[in-house]
């Protein structure tokens, strides 16, 4: 995660080292660190991002010309946050800037002691940042599901509701999607994207807390690449 750099007013960008607030032990202060979700249609072209520096003020970064797919707009936020506006990457594991697909959208995680505003995209339309400040390990669980002709049991940090019957020879990958999220036991701290394989199985990706423990039709989720990262 971006970490505030201490006395960075003034400072040579490209000093080799740097004292983070963090990690100084000086001055107990800085900002509490957080992640700052940011959904963005997939297709749309990103224009800019607003964030404040460690100093209170409110930059707006433009990405000249405007970018689209999901790795270029993590390169662009990365090349606008820069080491002269207050922050450096730590050391730690949480990533800096990265992104969870959710259907038709993106989800842009960017994380550390900065405060992030929104972003723009498609040249008008502004998205604010939800921010989210408990830390919490994070993991990737992935299921390929074949369907089921009757409903059935989904299961998620150890609480069951009721799936309605879907097949993928008559259901699509965004209503299997909006049915989940609408089970009484989808966790606010969680991500999902479900594709289809046409007429053969819905590819389900949930990113949700390193105990949830995901399980469909009686059959467990594939567990993978935990990272620490936040909830609300």
């Amino acid at each position: 995660m971006y970490r505030a750099i201490t006395n960075y007013d003034g400072q040579n960008e490209a000093n080799l080292v740097k004292i983070l607030d963090a990690t100084s032990g000086c001055c107990d202060g800085g900002t509490t660190p957080c992640q700052y979700d940011v959904i963005i249609p997939t297709a749309n072209d990103v224009n800019n991002i607003i964030f404040k520096q460690a100093d209170g003020t409110s930059v707006t970064r433009t990405f000249s010309p405007a970018v689209t797919g999901a790795a270029n707009v993590v390169s662009a936020i990365k090349a606008a946050i820069l080491s002269s506006d207050g922050y450096e990457p730590g050391d730690d594991m949480t990533p800096t800037v990265s992104y969870t697909t959710s259907g038709a959208n993106t989800i842009y995680h960017i994380s550390g002691d900065l405060i992030v505003t929104s972003m723009l995209h498609d040249t008008s339309t502004t998205v604010a940042a939800t921010a989210r400040c408990t830390a919490l390990n994070m993991c990737s669980y992935f299921l390929s599901w074949a369907g089921d002709a009757g409903n059935t049991t989904f299961i998620i940090g150890g609480v069951s509701a009721t799936l309605a019957t879907f097949e993928p020879t008559t259901a699509t990958a965004a209503q299997v999607q909006a049915a989940i999220i609408a089970l009484g036991n989808w966790p606010t701290n969680a991500y999902i994207n479900v594709t289809e394989i046409t007429d053969v199985s819905f590819e389900i990706t949930i990113t949700a807390a390193h105990d949830a423990a995901p399980s469909l039709d009686a059959v467990d989720f594939a567990k993978s690449d935990c990272v620490p990262m936040f909830e609300a």
